[in-house]
């Protein structure tokens, strides 16, 4: 008896199924879009990044460099036009670039760690900044 009842609830739900299945697919197939219910979506195509006028490297000092000398030579290139500023917390020094845009500068730092800001400016006005940490220390590792 009860292996009938289960039996006939398998059958019942297949059943089901397959007239829910019918009902949906027949009401998508007849289904009709009008022009008010549709969306336009246009692709635009992305307008370019404009390139910076400027650009500065610093190959002098590395970040996190320890240094044992109270001179430090900072070195790199940037836009040939452009203004380089090197600043600590005790000197500041601006510097023209060459005409292929190299530029070094000696400056001095104090006791333990320094703060080396390198700013290059464009003729434009746009600029661009790198800051290096410095360590003095007479300590040799």
């Amino acid at each position: 008896m009860k292996t009938e009842k289960l039996i006939l609830s398998f059958i019942a739900t297949l059943f089901g199924l397959l007239v829910a299945g019918v009902t949906f697919y027949l009401f998508q197939a007849t289904k009709t879009i009008t022009p008010s219910n549709t969306k336009t979506i246009s692709f635009a195509s992305p307008s370019p990044t404009p390139l910076p006028s400027i650009f500065l490297t610093v190959d002098r000092p590395k970040d996190e460099e320890v240094v044992t000398s109270k001179i430090l030579i900072v070195s790199g290139r940037s836009t040939g036009n452009a203004v380089v500023i090197v600043m600590t917390d005790s000197f500041e020094d601006v510097i023209t670039p060459s005409a292929n845009g190299d530029f070094s500068t000696s400056v001095s730092i104090n006791d333990g760690q320094n703060i080396v800001e390198i700013t290059a400016i464009a003729p434009n006005g746009e600029s661009t900044t790198i800051k290096k940490t410095v360590t003095y220390s007479q300590e040799e590792f």
